[in-house]
């Protein structure tokens, strides 16, 4: 028999599981309980993949050769659990209830695989940085965070329910949980392997920005080279003593035209060395 109630009603779970794994259940974020009468009770925070943004929610489920009960708030997780057939036996409800859950989650994984390689020529493509795009890794940074923890629950949960450890369901089934298991390891390591081309995307992106701020260093520094000896100049021209060019007529253009050629000295030098 089938109960489909609301996360308000996830006491009425103590008609099936002792009150030590009821709290159990509750203190973790994910589990999955092979009890020795033959059931499982999963829990597991669903996060959609469509918009990994949104709260996570809670989904509880205690499955038994006789018994389907389904606890869970979210909207698409009752859809899914509705459009499995009622009639089948609870653990092959389970089965197709977590592969409705995960069929078209390879596709949805393409689509941020695509976002992130649109962002990674974008930032090709940009003469300058700007903090535009630094945000936008951050959340996809944060995204696939979430998507991992998620893939990382249900890979644990298949994982357990295919060992069978109290030989709740047939052999037959048992292979069909074990390459239900194949694809949550297979959406983990899509997800982990993500995760590593945002890196390469972050860390491509702070090299632009490095070489910006290097660049703007080099132009500082060759307009201090330039001063310099315009300051030394200034300073020995400045000093409180009776110099000899003080009285001469040309004195004061002569230390302008020197002032000049020094600095198109300078440039020359600096342009010949290719440091701008």
């Amino acid at each position: 028999m089938r109960k489909m109630l609301e996360v308000k009603k996830i006491e009425m779970l103590l008609e099936y599981v002792s009150f030590d794994l009821f709290s159990r259940m509750l203190a973790n974020r994910h589990i999955c309980f092979a009890l020795e009468n033959g059931s499982f009770l999963v829990a597991f925070h669903f996060c959609d993949i469509k918009n990994p943004s949104l709260k996570d929610e809670r989904v509880c489920i205690y499955c038994s050769a006789e018994d389907f009960v389904f606890v869970s708030d979210n909207r698409r997780c009752i859809e899914l659990m509705s459009d499995v057939d009622e009639k089948n036996e609870p653990f092959k409800q389970l089965l197709q209830f977590i592969n409705t859950l995960t069929a078209n989650d390879v596709y949805e994984l393409e689509k941020f695989e695509d976002r992130i390689t649109d962002l990674e020529d974008s930032l090709i493509k940009e003469k300058r940085s700007n903090t535009k795009n630094s945000d936008v890794i951050i959340d996809i940074r944060r995204e696939l965070l979430k998507l991992k923890r998620y893939y990382e629950q249900l890979a644990l949960i298949t994982e357990d329910i295919t060992e069978n450890a109290n030989r709740a369901f047939s052999g037959e089934m048992q292979k069909r949980f074990a390459s239900l298991d194949k694809r949550m390891d297979y959406l983990l390591n899509s997800v982990m392997h993500l995760r590593e081309y945002i890196t390469q995307v972050r860390e491509a992106y702070q090299a632009q920005i490095d070489i910006e701020q290097n660049q703007i260093m080099k132009i500082f520094t060759v307009i201090t080279a330039i001063f310099l000896p315009l300051t030394l100049i200034v300073g020995w021209y400045g000093m409180n003593l009776n110099m000899p060019e003080y009285a001469w007529s040309f004195g004061y253009p002569f230390v302008i035209i020197l002032s000049i050629i020094v600095v198109i000295g300078c440039m020359a030098v600096f342009k010949k060395q290719k440091w701008y």
